[in-house]
Parts: C-alpha cells; sequence; structure tokens
C-alpha cells in the first residue's frame, strides 16, 4: 500500500478509538455521577442504592475504554514503524532506479524537492548542482518546459518525449511519465517525474527514417531504371516514377496489384515466380537476366532486370526489382548481328556462286575431320573440276562462263544432302564434304553426279552445253590419311589422275590408282593409320552386338581393297575354319570364335606396305621379319573390341607351329589355342591353292601331300586328319 492509504487508516482507526472513549466514558458517568440529597433527591439515590448490582458492569466498561486507548496507542506505534519502513524503501527504490525520478514545487518558490541518482546520470550533474537550478533549467528551452507545464495540469498526468539540456549543454531526448500532486494540508502543488533516456532509440529512429527518406529519394528521382517493390505473396507495394514511364501504369494502378498479371509475358511468367519463390527462401538475390514484358499499351520489350531481398533479422520482408529497358541495345545487338552475319557471309561465301569458299571450307573441313576421328565415324570429301572449261570461256565468253558456275552450285546444292557441305574452291573446282559417309556410299554419290552432269544441259535456252567432269574421292578412315591438307591433296591427285586418262570420270584415292599408297608415308605414319583402324573397331565394339558383321566386314574390306585375292582367300578360310571346328566337336560359341578369326586374321597386314605383300620375288630377311608382325598388329587391332576378346589368341597364334619353332611366341602342342590350330592348317591349303604375286597355284592333291608331310611337326596331326575329311565332303 502507499503512504497516501496508511495515512487514511491511521485517520480513520483514530476516529474510531476516539469514539469509543468517548461513549464509554458518558456511560460510566452517568452511573457515578455523586448527587447531595434533598428531599426532592431521595427518590434519586434510593435508586443507587437499589442498583448497587450494576457497579461491577460500569467498571467493567471503564475498564474496556482503557483497553481501547492502550490498544489504539499500540497500533499507532507500530503504524509508525511500518510508514517508516515504507518510506525508507520508497525513498531507496526511487534512488536506485535505472530511470531518472524528481520532484519539483510551483510557484513563487519552484525548483527540485527530491531526486535520484538516475536523474544525476541522464544530465551530468551533481545533487547539489542540480538543486541550485530551476526545473525549467534542464528543458532544451523555456517554452517547451512552459508548454509542458501547461498541458500537465490540464490533465492531471502526462506521458510525454521531450528534450532535455545536458549540463555540458547537449541536447537529449527523453520520455516523461508526471503526475501533478495536491497537498491536502497546504494546498500547495508539485510535480512528480520519471525520466527515460531515449536519445539513442530516437537518434536510431530518425536514421531510419532518414535512411528511407533516403531511399525513397533515389527510388522515386532514379531515372531511367524502374524500380519495383513486392510483398511476399507478390502484390507490388512500391512503383515508382521510372516504373510509371517504362510501362504506363501509374503508382495508383500499380499499387496492391501482381506484376505478372500486369507486365510479364506469359512465357517468363513460371521463371519469375520460380526465381521469386527461391529467393525468399534463401535470401539470396538472383543473377541478372532479360524478360520479355510489355506495357499498359501491350508493346512487348525486353528489360535487363535485377531482383534482390530486404531482409530483417535474417527474414525476407521484401522483394525489390529493379529494370532497365535494353530494347534499343537488343535492337542495335541485332543489327549488328545481322552485319555480321553479312560480313562473315561475305568473307566465308564465293562472291559469284553464293555458296561457300575456299576458306569456309578447310574450317568446315577441319571442324567434321576432328568430330570424325573423335566420334570413330566416317568422312569424305569430293573434289570436282569441270573439264575443258577454259574452251567453254573462249567459246562463249566469261559472263556465259560465270552463268555456268553458278547454275553447277545450284545444281550441286539440290542434289545432295542438307549436311553436306557445298563449296567452290576456285576458279572451275568445287569441293564437296561428306559427314558420315564411307568410301563406297562416296563413290556412288561421286557416279550419281556424274551421270547427272551427262543428262543434264547448262547455260542459257539459247545456248544450251553438256559438261563433263573430272572428281576425286577421299574417305577416312579407309584411306590412310591424317590431316585436312592430306585429305585436300588426295581429293586433288584424284582428279588429276582422272584428266590423265581423258578426264569425265571418278577416281577413289589410291586403289584405283594403282600405285602403292602406303609405301608413301613412313613407319610413323603406317602405326597411326593401325591406330585409326583399332580406334574404328573400337568404335564398333561399344555400339551393340548386332555392329559386330559391318565391324568385320569393314575392317575386311580395308585389306580386300588392296588384293582382291585376299578376299576370295578369307572367303574360303572362313568356311574351311567353320566346318572343321565343327567336325572337332567345339560348341556353338567356339564354331562362332573360328569363324569370326578367320575373317580376320590377316588383318595386321595393314600395317605392311604394299611393296612387301606384293612383292613377286622372294622377299629379303629383314621383309620377312617385317611380314611375321602381322598377327601381333591383328591381335593388338581386334584387342580393343571387348566382344572379340575370345578371338584374339586365335589371330595371334595361327603361325605357331606345332614343334615350337612357329611365331610370334613359339609356342608348342597344345600350347598353341585350339582355334588357332585349325586356322593354321586352313591358312596353309588355302595359301598354296591359290595364286599368289610370289608362286602359282598348286593343285589340291600337292596340297594335301604338304598338309600330310607337315601333320605332327608343323601342324596338328588330330586337326590335319579333321580337314581332309571335310574336304573330302566338299
Amino acid at each position: 500500500m502507499t503512504l497516501h492509504h496508511y495515512r487514511k487508516r491511521f485517520l480513520l482507526s483514530f476516529k474510531i478509538a476516539a469514539t469509543c472513549v468517548f461513549v464509554l466514558g458518558v456511560i460510566s458517568s452517568f452511573f457515578f455521577l455523586p448527587y447531595y440529597t434533598s428531599e426532592k433527591n431521595l427518590a434519586w439515590c434510593f435508586v443507587w442504592e437499589t442498583k448497587r448490582d450494576i457497579v461491577p458492569v460500569v467498571a467493567g466498561l471503564q475498564f474496556g475504554s482503557g483497553l481501547v486507548l492502550v490498544f489504539f496507542f499500540v497500533y499507532l506505534l507500530r503504524l509508525q514503524r511500518v510508514l517508516r519502513h515504507e518510506k525508507e524503501e520508497l525513498a531507496a527504490a526511487i534512488t536506485n532506479l535505472e530511470v531518472g525520478f524528481y520532484k519539483e514545487s510551483l510557484g513563487d518558490k519552484a525548483g527540485f524537492i527530491e531526486t535520484n541518482e538516475g536523474l544525476l546520470k541522464i544530465l551530468d550533474y551533481s545533487e547539489e548542482e542540480l538543486f541550485k537550478l530551476k526545473p525549467s533549467d534542464i528543458f532544451s528551452s523555456l517554452e517547451e518546459y512552459a508548454k509542458f507545464k501547461e498541458l500537465l495540469l490540464t490533465r492531471g498526468s502526462l506521458i510525454k518525449e521531450v528534450r532535455f539540456r545536458k549540463k555540458a549543454g547537449q541536447e537529449i531526448w527523453v520520455v516523461m511519465s508526471s503526475k501533478a500532486i495536491k497537498n491536502d494540508r497546504s494546498g500547495a502543488q508539485f510535480f512528480e517525474h520519471l525520466v527515460m533516456d531515449v536519445s539513442e532509440r530516437k537518434w536510431m529512429e530518425e536514421e531510419v527514417c532518414s535512411a528511407y527518406l533516403r531511399f525513397e529519394s533515389v527510388i522515386q528521382n532514379t531515372p531511367n531504371i524502374a524500380i519495383q517493390g513486392y510483398a511476399l505473396d507478390g502484390k507490388i507495394m512500391e512503383w515508382n516514377h521510372a516504373s510509371e514511364l517504362l510501362y504506363g501504369y501509374t503508382k495508383h494502378e500499380a499499387i496492391g496489384r501482381k506484376n505478372l498479371d500486369m507486365i510479364l509475358s506469359e512465357g517468363d511468367r513460371i521463371e519469375f515466380e520460380e526465381a521469386f519463390e527461391k529467393m525468399k527462401k534463401t535470401g539470396r538475390p538472383t543473377a541478372p537476366r532479360e524478360w520479355k514484358v510489355r506495357n499498359k499499351g501491350g508493346r512487348e520489350f525486353t528489360v535487363y532486370s535485377s531482383m534482390f531481398p530486404i531482409l530483417h533479422n535474417g527474414q525476407v520482408i521484401e522483394i525489390y526489382c529493379m529494370d532497365v529497358d535494353i530494347s534499343d541495345r537488343v535492337e542495335s545487338e541485332r543489327r549488328l548481328n545481322e552485319i555480321k552475319d553479312k560480313l562473315e557471309s561475305l568473307a566465308l561465301k564465293d562472291a559469284l556462286t553464293e555458296i561457300y569458299n575456299f576458306r569456309y571450307f578447310r574450317e568446315r573441313l577441319a571442324a567434321e575431320f576432328e568430330r570424325a576421328k573423335r566420334t570413330l565415324s566416317p568422312i569424305s570429301i569430293m573434289m570436282i573440276d569441270i573439264d575443258y572449261f577454259k574452251s567453254i570461256n573462249d567459246a562463249h565468253g566469261h559472263q556465259f562462263g560465270d552463268k555456268i558456275l553458278k547454275q553447277v552450285a545450284r545444281f550441286l546444292k539440290l542434289e545432295l544432302r542438307a549436311n553436306d557441305v557445298v563449296a567452290r574452291w576456285g576458279g572451275e573446282e568445287f569441293a564437296i564434304i561428306l559427314p558420315d559417309t564411307n568410301r563406297a556410299d562416296a563413290l556412288g554419290v561421286g557416279n550419281k553426279i556424274l551421270d547427272l552432269f551427262h543428262t543434264r544441259a547448262f547455260g542459257d535456252g539459247s545456248n544450251l552445253i553438256k559438261l563433263k567432269c573430272s572428281i576425286g574421292v577421299v574417305s577416312y578412315p579407309e584411306d590412310p590419311l591424317f590431316s585436312v591438307e592430306e585429305l585436300i591433296d588426295g581429293g586433288e591427285e584424284g582428279i588429276y589422275r582422272v584428266k590423265e586418262r581423258g578426264g569425265d570420270g571418278v577416281a577413289l584415292y589410291g586403289h584405283d590408282i594403282g600405285e602403292n599408297v602406303l609405301d608413301k608415308y613412313s613407319v610413323e605414319d603406317r602405326k597411326r593409320f593401325v591406330d585409326a583402324v583399332k580406334q574404328k573397331l573400337s568404335f564398333y565394339a561399344v555400339r551393340s552386338e548386332r555392329s559386330i558383321l559391318e565391324a568385320i566386314y569393314s575392317l575386311a574390306k580395308s585389306i580386300e581393297l588392296r588384293d582382291r585375292r585376299t578376299r576370295e582367300h578369307c572367303d574360303r578360310m572362313v568356311e574351311y575354319a567353320e566346318k572343321t571346328a565343327r567336325h572337332v566337336g567345339m560348341n556353338d560359341q567356339e564354331i562362332d570364335n573360328v569363324r569370326r578369326a578367320a575373317m580376320l586374321h590377316d588383318i595386321g597386314k595393314i600395317g605392311i606396305t604394299d611393296a612387301i605383300l606384293l612383292k613377286p620375288g622372294r622377299l629379303t630377311p629383314e621383309e620377312y621379319e617385317a611380314v611375321k608382325k602381322h598377327p601381333v598388329i591383328g591381335a593388338d587391332i581386334i584387342s580393343v573390341a571387348g566382344f572379340l576378346k575370345d578371338i584374339v589368341p586365335l589371330i595371334l597364334c595361327h603361325h605357331e607351329r606345332w614343334d615350337g619353332t612357329g611365331y610370334p611366341r613359339g609356342l608348342r602342342g597344345d600350347e598353341i589355342p585350339l582355334g588357332a590350330r585349325i586356322l593354321a592348317v586352313v591358312d596353309v591349303y588355302e595359301a598354296v591353292t591359290s595364286d599368289r604375286p610370289y608362286h602359282k597355284a598348286i593343285s589340291r592333291q600337292d596340297a594335301v601331300k604338304i598338309l600330310k608331310d607337315g601333320s605332327g611337326t608343323q601342324f596338328d596331326a588330330h586337326i590335319v586328319e579333321v580337314f581332309l575329311e571335310v574336304l573330302g565332303e566338299k
């Protein structure tokens, strides 16, 4: 309870005690009032005499009033102690308050009555210094104090922010909780105040307000940058003047609406929503990007936009977006790209025929050639030269010749695939890139073009002529050429060879020309060619099991094109080897392995030059050593194809001898794989019964005698016996 409450209780107790004592005194006096007898008072005395039994009652009343007085004085003493204790606690609380407290008197003797340490700390005064001042002195101005005093007297209590002046003159903001109190006895008035220093909070509020005003000013006055603020539900809460100009919507029209419904094109809405939701979750800005938008009038254009979140205590509370109209830049880039394309077209296309020129052809060929090597796919090029074109120019004039060249260019583009590249190489010569085209297909394309030249007339209505052309074809990896320059030179060489035969024809590089192609290259080049073949086989291997035959025939053809007799030899080898394996008792998988090995047993001869393979006379020791390497080369090539791993030992060992004197490893007897022993017998029989550059074919009987003579030394006797049975069945 407050001191005021204790004061009320004290007064009430005093009134009750006084009343009790007065009543008891009156009653006791009534009974003991002394009377001096007279005749007329004899009756009353008689009453007294007759009422003597009431004396104890009266005595009790007097004793009770005494007890009341004693109790009252004890109560007063206790109440005084309580009041003193409460006053001390209140004084201590006021003194130790973290907030300031002071009491001031009013009127002529206005001044400080009481204060605490909190106020002294706030104002930096000592108690003596403060009590020398008037309460108005601690306010920032007399006017502010007068207004505050008048308002407090009017209302009786007041909570208000005012400015105080510290001892050093610095102004601070405080919150005052004040009350006007009137003294009941003297009638004098005084004020009690609680004071809290809020300068730091006020400063922060002013800074926030100032920052917001600056931010708002920047937003509203930033030219050419449309800035929008979004609530977390996507509704617009900020829309600056630049946004009004860019999108055509006033701030009043935009606030509260969703940007998605206003300016974003349908194609970008989903992406914008995803970016918006992601930013809400992560609190990280998105990378600037371009958006397709439209204004109020429906015009679509492009803006470069950046979105960023506003965070409070680590939580996203708003999202802002800054848009810059880049329509002019986009249009400029489009025009620049058009100019660039035109310049590139002028740089890469032939001005006369409007097809690609030799520069583009080289660049494109380099790219396609690298792709072919990387993906292990074939590629062919075709060089076409119009025969006797100088005579056409001399006879009909250069304008007519130019017309012919234009027509040939259009004709070639029409007849070839969309992904084929047609270019003018120079003069009357054209060059064509045929991606994913092997030699056989490229040869077919060349013959088709040649036939069309024979049937088509070129020129104009009054002067039509037939053209002839020389075509050179080069294919990778069938042809051992390893650079763009080699491919181009190979095509040119084909043209020259056709022209040497009178023109009007197609030449495959190296094969219908009749020279030993590999002889032109170093040992290193031949190794590179073998590596290319290995890559090709590996390519087929990883595609699927269904490509096995394609791989086998593709590799076998590389040998067939060099020596037609090799093809016939392989065909018969496959037939004999398969039958022998079946008679020996091999299972289907083993028979299939023998058949494949028979087809590819001489694949290693790819690495041997034609000068050695096709030499009509006896080989020198060095040449024979080179030939003996072909099983190792063949096994090395086949080993890159995982599904052919079972035939690698058969190819490697098909020249081993039963007595251990064969090559390349010198195996003997059962150390030699069974399939390789079958190939050894079949290979020798086929070799001696076929014409070779170094010998003529012998009769079947002589061949059988060779096998019998070698039985048990060169050959497995059991295999020889089974093979002869197969021959008897044939």
